[in-house]
């Protein structure tokens, strides 16, 4: 006996629905392990980079400076799992609400932001188990600037710091270059990024300073490639700096 021509729409809807509950099952879980915590008016969002986390007594910390067009859940997502070791991902909103044609070393953006940072971090070591040796900042574009010029701003916090498509031209970085002989630096950018001011051969000079001033630290050229290419290369950097403690070596 043939099933009923309605009764059979009625099943296969239920199938489709079931189908796509599980499909988006599959495709929010990454994000549905990331959470939201908001501390001094800022929003950052974390998430352990492996379910085994919860057994160790401290965790390193990556702290993401969140770029104003990033996305806390496709960052966070990006770097979970991948690591050799359990580690604790922030992204931090710092800097998110920031107009997209601000400069990076404006005066009192900076003022702003070197002030709220530092209460942000007693803010996740209060909440998270953090190994205090083992904090790293990192960042892409603008925001990479700007993870850049708070290591090197009190670098005796910090074990490294990687600037993705980064510049060096703000005086707060520029002044600062003594950090680099205790914060393990790792700046990557392209040969072609024309990001203003696009002074290639300024950077490259950074660059040499900060090899100079730190063995463990690199100047990463690569060559024929341009500002948003920089993303594949994030994750390999971040894993080189985290065999690095503070102070260690010094």
């Amino acid at each position: 006996m043939r099933m009923p021509r309605k009764r059979q729409l009625v099943i296969i809807l239920g199938l489709i629905s079931v189908g796509g509950l599980v499909a988006g099952g599959f495709w929010l879980r990454p994000w549905s392990d990331v959470h939201r915590i908001r501390a001094d008016g800022i929003t950052s969002y974390y998430v352990s980079s492996s379910a085994e986390a919860g057994r160790e007594a401290t965790l390193p910390a990556i702290i993401i400076v969140g770029h104003p067009l990033s996305s806390p859940y496709k960052d966070l997502s990006t770097f979970k799992d991948k690591f050799d070791e359990p580690v604790f991902l922030i992204w931090s909103g710092l800097v998110s609400g920031l107009a997209l044609d601000s400069r990076v070393d404006d005066e009192a953006v900076w003022a702003r932001v070197r002030q709220q940072f530092p209460k942000l971090l007693d803010d996740y070591m209060r909440r998270f188990d953090i190994d205090e040796s083992r904090v790293y900042l990192t960042g892409f574009s603008a925001a990479g600037v700007y993870a850049w010029m708070l290591a090197y701003d009190r670098p005796e916090l910090y074990a490294g710091v990687v600037p993705m498509s980064a510049t060096s031209f703000p005086h707060q970085i520029q002044e600062n270059l003594d950090a680099a002989k205790v914060v393990v630096t790792v700046w990557v950018r392209g040969e072609k990024d024309d990001t203003p001011p696009n002074d290639l051969a300024a950077e490259m000079r950074t660059g040499k300073i900060i090899e100079s001033s730190n063995p463990r630290s690199r100047f990463v050229l690569k060559p024929g490639e341009g500002h948003r290419d920089m993303h594949k290369y994030w994750l390999e950097n971040l894993q080189y700096v985290l065999q690095f403690r503070r102070n260690d070596g010094r």
